[in-house]
């Protein structure tokens, strides 16, 4: 698991043929722009949309920090971020983004939210 959200955050490029030993086939990405515009990304070809969509606006940076089981099939991912506006150059803040990532196997699945308390919550683990 860690080896795959490792591949996935890779810079400059991610790590393409740990990813597709990794994730299945048909692994779902919702990013936080989705979750909030109901688009999701599927398997590779949504994957690399998301990453060229992403590019066109900001430049980014992550790292994993910690990754804790919720469940038999899930974890929650923790990955600070850091972010600048491509046109405009200005950094933003660091972010703890966090992930709930769905893993039956091979990684089925993956929500990313603004927070761990977010992902928490939606998970179930937090009011």
């Amino acid at each position: 698991m860690r080896r795959g959200i490792e591949a996935a955050i890779r810079k400059p490029k991610p790590d393409f043929d740990t990813i597709n030993d990794l994730y299945d086939a048909d692994h779902e990405l919702i990013s936080l722009v989705s979750s909030l515009d109901g688009e999701t990304y599927r398997g590779g070809r949504g994957y690399r949309d998301y990453l060229l969509n992403d590019d066109e606006t900001v430049q980014s940076e992550s790292r994993l920090e910690q990754v804790t089981e919720i469940d038999a099939d899930r974890v929650l991912v923790i990955t600070p971020a850091r972010f600048r506006g491509k046109a405009s150059g200005v950094p933003l803040p660091e972010q703890r983004l966090a992930a709930i990532v769905t893993v039956p196997g091979k990684i089925m699945r993956t929500q990313v939210y603004p927070s761990p308390e977010e992902a928490l919550k939606a998970a179930g683990l937090a009011e």
